[in-house]
């Protein structure tokens, strides 16, 4: 099963731009090599935790580092396609590890912030007729649409009330990554296991809309895998509601929405902000250090 995930994950990454993906093709041989198919599965599972034990230097190279997480990703999507992972306790082993590999390289977290104060009912109604405009194509099936800011959504991007809100929520200075955009879930549509793209290291979502199903069901939620818990973190938000997100370091997923249930919401991505005086290499390795001891 491992095997055939890292192997899955390799054919994925082999089917888009093969100079942009060497250096995550490089690191699955790595791990195949490590990953003898012929031994038996609790040594398969052993060697594989193993090599994902090791992520700890985060002065590793920027693009090794990137590389990693996004093989992290696309390994979890393998093993968890529905939002959690087979029961198998080698399974588990191996997500635990997955898990704690994406927090040491970029700190996991997934905090709800409910509604906040300084999003007014005119601003959200505001965002709401916005999102109207860019998401023209509604699609009553198929998967995520995204749309391009217009003005209300880039002035709370570049909000500083917003800045200090997700840095508080994760720990930390941070500043907003000129990337933000609105989405929407049409019916039956499935954000699958994953961690974000290497432009979303941290994300604020906030539902506008949800159209939940009518029998009273809360919807999809988003589905939070954090190192030491026993089981996913599920979040449902209200429109109007937020969510604080590390991205690169948390495997995550939007439950499958059903037949009469469809959803608009924002994301608005940051980054961490380096000390002052201090190098992003430094800032890094101190912030490695501080959750090692977590």
């Amino acid at each position: 099963m491992i095997s055939r995930a890292l192997v899955e994950a390799r054919e994925t990454l082999s089917r888009g731009e093969s100079a942009k993906f060497v250096t995550h093709l490089e690191l699955i041989d790595e791990l195949l090599q490590r990953v003898e198919v012929t031994e038996p599965p609790e040594r398969v599972i052993g060697d594989l935790a193993r090599s994902l034990a090791t992520v700890r230097d985060v002065r590793v190279d920027d693009n090794r580092r990137a590389a990693l997480v996004d093989v992290i990703g696309t390994v979890a999507r393998q093993l968890a396609p529905s939002d959690e992972p087979a029961a198998d306790p080698a399974i588990q082993k191996v997500w635990r590890e997955l898990l704690a590999a994406a927090d040491r390289l970029h700190g996991a977290g997934a905090v709800s912030l409910g509604r906040l104060p300084f999003v007014s009912d005119q601003l959200l109604e505001l965002l709401v007729v916005e999102a109207g405009l860019e998401l023209v194509d509604r699609p009553d099936r198929g998967t995520r649409v995204t749309g391009r800011p217009g003005r209300a959504l880039a002035t709370l991007a570049f909000s500083r009330k917003l800045a200090q809100t997700v840095g508080a929520a994760l720990g930390g200075s941070v500043i907003a990554n000129r990337q933000a955009s609105y989405h929407y879930d049409p019916p039956g549509s499935h954000v699958r296991t994953h961690v974000d793209a290497r432009s979303h290291e941290l994300i604020f979502h906030m539902v506008l809309e949800h159209d939940v199903p009518d029998d009273g069901a809360p919807g999809s939620a988003l589905v939070a895998h954090l190192p030491g818990r026993p089981g996913p973190q599920r979040l449902w938000l209200n429109p109007g509601e937020a969510v604080a997100l590390s991205g690169r370091g948390t495997i995550h997923s939007w439950e499958q929405l059903r037949a009469d249930e469809r959803r608009t919401l924002i994301g608005i991505g940051f980054e961490r902000r380096p000390r002052r005086g201090a190098s992003l290499e430094t800032s890094l390795e101190s912030y490695g250090a501080e959750r090692s001891a977590q």
